[in-house]
């Protein structure tokens, strides 16, 4: 296959020459007679060897029309001049009763051969191997060629001709996703060119390649065709526009050359071609398509003009019938017989057909032939083109190209996922830069309303101690108030008692007087009995003027003591605590205004760590934009390379296949391979490392955006082994229990599916418990997508037959057969395609002696499920439940499960009606090999 320009080549293989037909003339291959395309651009097909014929060589069939009307007119008159011998693939042509040749051809049908044994044989084998071909009939007008090729059969559809069943075949096993097939239908008449699908569009110009030899038609309508519905009704819309009249050989007889041309686009699914001694030159990962085109000719019959009946504007149309079929066959002879000169240029015709005989296509060719003796010369001249064209051989060739479009699409997708990535982490880095300037206002903010609260702490502080200064003078002004007035009532005191002994001694000296004056007079004793009263008046007074001293030295000695005491202790203690509590205040606010001016000091150095990261980011960022500017501009010459290299029929869009990119210098591969670096640059410099920390974060948007690289990575082969030896592996199983959302677990299950595709990876995953984890997902969850990847990992488990029993035993197999009860078809196709791992391993190990008894699916009850919805779901689905029920049926010890379940009409149904050629050999196998099978079915 060619990939970027070059290509691998394998050698053809050749059993033999092809063999020489029985008659006239003998075989001759003949030499290439126009440039074929260089050995760098595609390489010879391998030869296939059908009983001695080479698969290069063109291939002729002949069928035989059966008897018509005409024929059977002449009653017991009707000579056949045919004897067909198709067991020997030969004919016999009988000129009359004593003189007849025989001819061999590479099939021979009879009048009895239906449709499709005509379309299995001549044309299935150059429809889809990614060839050139060709599909050509070719006889007398009223044969039926048009019949054979260009037959509907919508209403009777075994009556389809080869045009219809071909193109069925292809849309049969096309992907709709990665593949396109096209179609263009033309009509040679009078020698112009004019389009069947669009009428308008006549005399389209033939352009053929200077380098190359390839024909194209630029400005033909080219349609893509998407169902069979949508195939007849471009063949119909043909059909209506093609020019057909009524002759006497034939009522609708087609009075132009039809040519119908299908050109495919087929993604190459193997790159095994790139690989074999070219490692040094190609990457081994390049997405590659497979370009053909087919075409599929119906000849106009070639008629005498006394025999139809043509008249008029007839006349005309079949002097250029039998003109351009004049020059077909003087261009086979030509080849035939390896002439120097090919006499390609005299017809539009063979100029169309220029790559079908001697040049790159896989050519078929049917003649079709009447069995009356009265056209024997017709049937004579089409037996012997048909002779001549099984002379030529042809060197196909597999054409393929490097898809640029899907690689670019997939480097532009990876580019803008990183440049997301890269702006979301630059957003993040913004919002915390943002954040860490917000704090360090607050601080600032903080540490300034602190200084102003502890400046009027320190300003009330002060007001107070200046308060406690003038309350302490007061009071001690208060204290020698208070001092004053005790010297005061001292002095009265002393005073008092002065006056006490005073009138003591003036009582003694009265008591005295009284003694002595006792006999003085009457008058006197009532003066001194006021005396003695005003005496007793003055004792009692003295007395309580005493008790009220004594309590008055009492109190002011009290008040002495306790106010001199405790005030000043108060005092005292007042201004210590206050003292205290002002110094450990300030002592505080020392410690806090400390402490602010070191976070404040932290918080400048982690700013200024932040902008020198992010400064060294967007220098990192710059450096990765200018990268991929340059990818995308390697990438845009490269195209505008290829473009140059391209035909100018690719561009005008005809239809008629596309050349393949051709190898300009070594400049070229230097290019290549600085793209294919610059790929590998990028996905370096992102760090598969720090992909897998960021699968730890707290942010689950960060995790989720995380696990989608991660899954994206473990896609390709080369990345696996450096994501299990980085711990991705265990880094994926502990998110996959641990987290409880649902987007983790699809993306997670899908990392860990892509990873369970390696051999190696298997045993790892089960024996990290992967496989219990996966079915606890499948059991706590009812989302369809989670349950497919769930299902996708242990689909691709199941494709270990060293791991089947743990597989069981971790509940893997359970919980694949019990997500059927979500019903969706992605979910069901990938447990039926686990399903078919799991039996095909299974049947190989026990064919091989390893493992005896009934199989590990049968225990889990699965029979009964797969005979009930065997052909419920889709075909690609059914494919993969018939193909595990048929490895189930290889195995012996589960015939008598089969049984009971009523397997048998399930595997003889699987036998008749099956898709696949390699399903319907194994339950044909299980049904012809096993004793209890056969003698159920007898």
């Amino acid at each position: 296959m060619a990939a970027n320009g070059r290509a691998s080549v394998r050698p053809v293989e050749r059993h033999g020459a092809p063999p020489r037909p029985a008659g006239r003339s003998r075989s001759v291959a003949p030499p290439s007679r126009r440039p074929s395309p260089s050995p760098s651009r595609a390489r010879p097909a391998a030869a296939d060897n059908d009983g001695g014929s080479d698969s290069c060589r063109v291939r002729v069939a002949v069928r035989l029309r059966p008897k018509n009307s005409e024929d059977l007119a002449h009653g017991a008159d009707f000579d056949s001049c045919v004897e067909l011998q198709p067991e020997c693939k030969k004919l016999k042509l009988k000129k009359n009763n004593w003189s007849c040749e025989s001819y061999r051809f590479d099939e021979v049908f009879s009048e009895n051969a239906s449709q499709k044994r005509v379309y299995e044989v001549v044309a299935k084998p150059s429809v889809l191997e990614g060839y050139n071909g060709t599909v050509m009939a070719y006889g007398q007008t009223g044969t039926g060629k048009t019949y054979t090729v260009g037959r509907l059969g919508k209403d009777d559809p075994s009556e389809g001709g080869i045009m219809v069943r071909a193109l069925e075949h292809i849309l049969s096993v096309m992907s709709l996703e990665t593949d396109s097939v096209a179609i263009s239908f033309l009509q040679l008449y009078l020698e112009s060119v004019q389009d069947l699908l669009a009428p308008e569009k006549t005399n389209i110009p033939i352009v053929e390649d200077p380098k190359t030899g390839e024909v194209s038609l630029p400005g033909a309508a080219i349609v893509e065709i998407r169902d069979l519905e949508h195939v007849f009704q471009l063949l119909q819309i043909g059909e209506m526009n093609r020019h057909a009249a009524n002759t006497k050989m034939n009522t609708e007889s087609s009075r132009s050359h039809a040519i119908l041309i299908r050109s495919s686009r087929i993604k190459d699914e193997s790159n095994t071609s790139l690989t074999n001694g070219t490692d040094n030159l190609f990457p081994d990962n390049l997405p590659l398509v497979l370009k053909s085109k087919l075409l599929i000719v119906d000849l106009a019959g070639s008629e005498r003009i006394d025999k139809s009946g043509s008249e008029g504007h007839m006349i005309e149309e079949a002097k250029f019938i039998n003109l351009s079929l004049t020059s077909l066959g003087k261009c086979i002879n030509a080849l035939a017989e390896n002439s120097p000169h090919i006499p390609i240029r005299d017809s539009k015709l063979t100029r169309i057909l220029r790559d079908s005989f001697g040049g790159t296509a896989r050519t078929s060719l049917i003649v079709t032939i009447g069995p009356s003796s009265r056209h024997f010369s017709e049937t004579s001249s089409t037996i012997m083109f048909g002779q001549r064209a099984m002379k030529i051989v042809n060197t196909i060739r597999i054409k393929e190209e490097v898809d640029y479009e899907s690689l670019y699409k997939k480097v532009e997708h990876e580019v803008d996922h990183l440049t997301s990535e890269m702006e979301r982490q630059q957003k993040l880095k913004n919002s915390e830069k943002m954040q860490l300037e917000k704090k360090l206002k607050e601080s600032e903010a903080s540490l300034n309303d602190l200084k102003v609260t502890s400046n009027i702490q320190i300003e009330n502080m002060a007001i107070e101690k200046r308060q406690l200064e003038s309350t302490i003078k007061r009071l001690m002004l208060d204290l020698e108030k208070e001092k004053g007035k005790n010297n005061i009532l001292s002095e009265q005191i002393i005073h008092l008692e002065t006056s006490l002994d005073e009138n003591k001694q003036k009582q003694l000296e009265n008591i005295s007087n009284t003694n002595i004056l006792a006999d003085t007079t009457k008058s006197h004793e009532k003066k001194i009995r006021e005396l003695l009263r005003q005496l007793e008046d003055e004792r009692s007074h003295s007395a309580s003027m005493n008790d009220h001293l004594n309590v008055l030295q009492q109190q002011l000695s009290d008040a002495q003591n306790y106010f001199q005491e405790n005030i000043a202790c108060e005092l005292e203690k007042q201004l210590s605590r206050t003292t205290e509590e002002f110094a450990s205040q300030i002592s505080s606010l020392e410690e806090r205004i400390a402490d602010l001016i070191s976070e404040k000091e932290l918080v400048y150095e982690e700013l200024k760590s932040t902008q020198e990261k992010m400064q060294q980011e967007m220098r990192h960022r710059q450096g990765l934009e200018d990268e991929i500017l340059r990818l995308k501009q390697s990438l845009a010459d490269n195209c505008s390379e290829e473009s140059k290299a391209l035909c100018g029929m690719v561009r005008s869009g005809s239809g008629l296949g596309s050349v393949p990119f051709m190898s300009k210098s070594g400049k070229s591969r230097e290019l290549l391979s600085s793209q294919r670096s610059n790929i590998s640059k990028i996905f370096e410099e992102v760090g598969l490392p720090n992909v897998l920390a960021l699968l730890k974060c707290d942010e689950l948007e960060v995790q989720i955006h995380a696990v989608k690289v991660v899954a994206n990575l473990a896609a390709e082969d080369v990345n696996q082994e450096k994501i299990v030896e980085e711990g991705g592996l265990d880094a994926l199983l502990s998110l996959l229990e641990t987290s409880e959302n649902t987007t983790i677990h699809r993306v997670t299950a899908g990392a860990i599916a892509n990873l369970a595709m390696n051999g190696s990876n298997q045993g790892l995953i089960m024996n990290k418990g992967g496989a219990r984890l996966l079915a606890n997902i499948a059991s706590k969850t009812d989302d369809p997508q989670t349950l497919r990847m769930v299902a996708g990992a242990l689909a691709n488990l199941c494709g270990n037959e060293k791991l089947h029993v743990m597989l069981k035993q971790d509940g893997g197999i359970k919980a694949l057969l019990g997500m059927f009860r979500t019903g969706h078809n992605e979910v069901i196709a990938q447990i039926a395609r686990g399903m078919a791992n799991f039996a095909k391993c299974e049947s190989r190990v026990i064919s091989q002696g390893h493992r005896k008894g009934r199989s590990l699916l049968i225990e889990e009850g699965v029979l009964n499920w797969m005979v009930a919805n065997s052909s419920a779901f889709s075909a690609s689905t059914r494919r993969h439940i018939e193909l595990a029920f048929c490895h189930l049926a290889q195995n012996e010890d589960n015939a008598r499960d089969i049984i009971l379940t009523g397997g048998i009409k399930e595997l003889l149904r699987i036998s008749r009606e099956s898709s696949r050629d390699d399903t319907r050999n194994l339950a044909k196998k299980a049904l012809n090999s096993n004793p209890a099978f056969f003698k159920e079915i007898q």
